[in-house]
């Protein structure tokens, strides 16, 4: 990828993690996590760069890495085993959505979308780009696979200076999906700032959406939307700051805070388990991992103390991992009746 599409990748996480990486560093003593279950939180691997996005294929563990704070030195593609990361040979430089479906593992770098198929445990025999954007595309942020075989992606901000308006380019602020391979690209949901990280829930036909609002001037609420056909979430006409301005506009599953920066999400029975970049309290120093009754309520505390940003999320086999900014990747078990609901 050429060096300004890399910049440009750059440019699109620090953008969605809606805080300023200094204040991470500056906060970098790492904290002590603790579940409200009380269930022990183990620090399982350290030392990595930035973990954006979890896959698993069988017993492998694949580790999304984007830039490292503070220097953004690139990050990439990482299996973890036993509490060591090995890089995957050929992978993409930054990382910003993983999904692993039909043998293959599908990779969002920013700018383009990868297909690794062949994988033998130590390397993929084949890395493809199914789908690449024009020079002005910045990006796909996170990436699921739905239940109608599609893969989808957020679409954040192509340029900061729509941070308070409607970007004009159409593939902007909004959800898509597009085949396996790449092909027929589709507007799903519109009028979303920035979609960082999405996930199906198991059961549902649409993908539940973590959308963060500005952070400059009047600080709307974020969102956590459940993104479905056609549907226009408004912005920026519609930020629930004004409610007479939502009146014609699609209702968010959930406002959270001002600042709470949803990032890594996931579920596990009935309750979805979101990763919350600065926190209920929206100043930087409350990152934690809640709980939302999957159809929507009041956000509860899960995991707390982790001392620095949390970005990446995901639920495997009864267990909950959780990445920081520092590169430490956590664990800990969901309650057993939710986790007998998990994939």
């Amino acid at each position: 990828m050429p060096r300004a599409r890399h910049l440009r990748a750059v440019a699109l996480l620090a953008s969605a993690l809606a805080a300023a990486v200094a204040f991470a560093v500056a906060a970098g003593a790492a904290g002590t996590p603790v579940a409200a279950t009380g269930a022990p939180v183990q620090l399982i691997a350290t030392g990595m760069p930035t973990p954006t996005a979890f896959a698993w294929d069988g017993s492998t563990m694949f580790v999304g890495e984007g830039p490292s704070v503070p220097n953004f030195a690139p990050g990439g593609l990482f299996t973890l085993a036993d509490g060591a990361a090995t890089a995957v040979p050929g992978s993409p430089k930054f990382v910003y959505g993983l999904a692993w479906h039909a043998g293959k593992l599908y990779v969002s770098t920013g700018p383009t979308i990868e297909v690794m198929s062949g994988w033998d445990g130590t390397s993929f025999a084949s890395i493809k780009t199914v789908w690449s954007g024009p020079p002005q595309f910045y990006g796909f942020n996170g990436i699921a696979f739905g239940p109608d075989g599609r893969l989808y992606a957020g679409l954040g901000l192509e340029e900061a200076a729509y941070d308070h308006s409607k970007d004009p380019y159409r593939l902007s602020q909004a959800v898509v999906s597009m085949t396996a391979s790449g092909k027929d690209l589709r507007i799903v949901a519109r009028g979303l700032r920035q979609p960082f990280q999405l996930y199906f829930p198991p059961g549902s036909r649409y993908p539940y959406v973590g959308d963060e609002s500005q952070d400059a001037g009047a600080i709307p609420p974020d969102e956590i939307v459940i993104a479905k056909p056609g549907q226009n979430y408004g912005f920026p006409t519609c930020t629930w700051l004004v409610l007479s301005k939502c009146r014609h506009f699609a209702r968010p599953l959930v406002l959270l805070p001002q600042h709470a920066s949803p990032m890594g999400i996931s579920s596990a029975g009935n309750e979805l388990y979101v990763a919350l970049f600065t926190g209920i309290g929206g100043n930087g120093f409350n990152p934690e991992v809640v709980t939302i009754p999957i159809h929507g309520g009041k956000p509860t505390p899960f995991v707390t103390g982790f001392g620095v940003q949390i970005i990446a999320l995901a639920i495997h086999q009864g267990e909950l991992y959780v990445g920081n900014v520092n590169g430490q990747i956590y664990e800990v078990a969901v309650p057993s009746a939710a986790a007998a609901g998990n994939s």
